[in-house]
């Protein structure tokens, strides 16, 4: 389960009423003051730009892999190690994507909730 989803976030009733609280920011690093959907686009963002770094990992790694693999083949046992890396990478890209898509639903979300407000 991504670490987006787990965030508790609380609903308004059917009518649009805020929580007896009346603060719609419930992430443990959003502050009071501001609003849920600007901490959630933030949040997309971050995993937007982390994704990104982890995809060109993987693809320097996979790179260097193959020219290894071409042109010194006496390095090759130490070049296999950029092999679970470049996957361990991939997967890390995959992670953060899907964070990211979690992360502008919910600013989405929040954003519609507080219109309605």
């Amino acid at each position: 389960m991504s670490s987006v989803t787990e965030v508790a976030v609380p609903t308004s009733d059917f009518d649009g009423n805020a929580p007896v609280n009346g603060s719609r920011c419930m992430a443990s690093t959003c502050s009071p003051g501001s609003p849920e959907s600007l901490y959630w686009r933030r949040l997309g963002r971050r995993y937007e730009l982390l994704g990104l770094a982890s995809w060109i990992v993987a693809t320097v790694a996979v790179v260097v892999f193959v020219a290894v693999l071409i042109a010194a083949r006496s390095l090759l046992a130490p070049a296999v190690l950029l092999v679970p890396l470049a996957c361990g990478m991939v997967l890390a890209g995959r992670w953060c994507d899907r964070n990211s898509r979690d992360a502008w639903d919910f600013a989405f979300w929040s954003l519609h909730a507080e219109v309605r407000q």
